[in-house]
């Protein structure tokens, strides 16, 4: 499976950046930053933020990407994005519990701000699978499972929801704040401009709290297993949430139209808001956000996908390994049902979720009995 995933993440240069290419968003971004203005707003584009000229390049770009998703003027960007958010912060939930797992010490997964940042500037698409495949390809907690080489430090999981606010979510609320209603255009920019780097604050605010707590978290298994949860569970709100949002006021749009005002019918549409526009189909897109719409939805149909695909093997392992055997039948059942409900990454983080128990339950049971015999 983690060729697969690889193949994932090498299929986004064809998908998005290729298909932005020839369907005009490219062009539509570069015009936007060479005019100096917003896109779709009467206001000055920003181009300074940190005085470093590469870097200030790049957060424009972003900038221009950014504002046609949070300005309102596009309901079926804005119900995409809200869906979209929830599977970033669960599915990085999941990137960061396997980054502080005892088998993952020393390896490439365990730095996710390298990926995070890369998913920030080359995609939620390309990253996510990258650094699932990478686990499954290096990591002896895909490969043999065991209570020992899952566990994650219980000062991690306890903070790691708070973090998760502090890090990704207070910063994605601040730029969503209306302009010029709330804040100036101006400042929604720089708003924009400081929540890009949210994986890095996370894996940084993670990697502060291990060392200045750690002496204030005695290890105990009972509580560990506790704190475990409470992430999953958070992780799974936050996925099924916005997914179950996203879908019901599409679907409403349709059911019971005299909720919306006219002009919103045809924006609202599922057949608009979760539309799958294929690369070879010859699309043109006439604005930055519908050329950013068909971009993000193939982000998140891939990055979802590999979330997915990686927390199936995992699961399976598992389950081959413990049980010595894995009823597909069902299996696929139970993630076709959670997938429409939650999303595939909320069905992602209950397998997740599923597999950790097993293994924490089969595997600590058997260390006691053979600590017993040995005794």
């Amino acid at each position: 499976m983690k060729y697969v995933l690889f193949s994932l993440s090498a299929f986004v240069f064809y998908a998005i950046f290729y298909f932005s290419y020839v369907n005009g968003l490219d062009t539509l971004g570069r015009n936007a930053v060479d005019s100096g203005k917003l896109p779709g707003v009467n206001a000055p584009l920003r181009t300074h933020y940190t005085g470093v000229e590469a870097i200030d390049r790049i957060l424009t770009l972003l900038t221009v990407f950014f504002y046609p998703t949070l300005d309102g003027q596009s309901p079926t960007l804005l119900l995409h994005s809200i869906g979209f958010s929830g599977t970033f912060g669960a599915a990085w939930t999941l990137v960061i519990l396997e980054s502080w797992r005892k088998g993952n010490t020393g390896t490439i997964v365990a730095f996710p701000a390298i990926f995070g940042l890369a998913a920030q500037l080359m995609t939620f698409a390309f990253a996510t699978p990258l650094i699932c495949g990478l686990q499954l390809a290096c990591s002896i907690t895909a490969s043999r499972p065991h209570a020992d080489n899952i566990r994650v430090p219980r000062v991690v999981l306890t903070v790691l929801p708070a973090i998760f606010v502090i890090g990704f979510m207070l910063p994605t609320h601040a730029m969503v704040l209306p302009a010029p209603e709330l804040i100036s255009v101006d400042m929604k920019q720089i708003a924009i401009a400081i929540w890009q780097p949210w994986p890095a604050y996370v894996s940084i605010l993670t990697t502060v709290a291990y060392y200045v707590l750690s002496p204030f978290f005695a290890n105990n298994q009972r509580a560990s297993l506790s704190s475990l949860r409470w992430v999953y569970a958070f992780a799974f709100a936050n996925a099924s949430l916005s997914h179950l949002v996203s879908w019901i006021v599409s679907l409403a749009s349709v059911m019971t139209p005299g909720l919306f005002d006219d002009r919103f019918l045809g924006p609202l549409h599922p057949s608009k808001v979760f539309s799958i526009p294929l690369p070879w189909s010859g699309l043109k897109v006439d604005t930055l956000a519908d050329g950013v719409h068909v971009f993000l939805r193939w982000d998140y149909m891939i990055g979802s996908a590999g979330v997915l695909i990686w927390a199936l093997t995992l699961y399976t392992v598992a389950h081959k390994q413990i049980l010595n055997k894995v009823s597909w039948p069902s299996l696929l059942l139970k993630v076709a049902l959670l997938g429409a409900l939650t999303g595939p990454t909320g069905a992602a983080v209950e397998l997740m979720w599923e597999r950790d128990e097993l293994v924490f339950r089969e595997t600590d049971s058997k260390q006691v009995s053979k600590t017993k015999k040995s005794t």
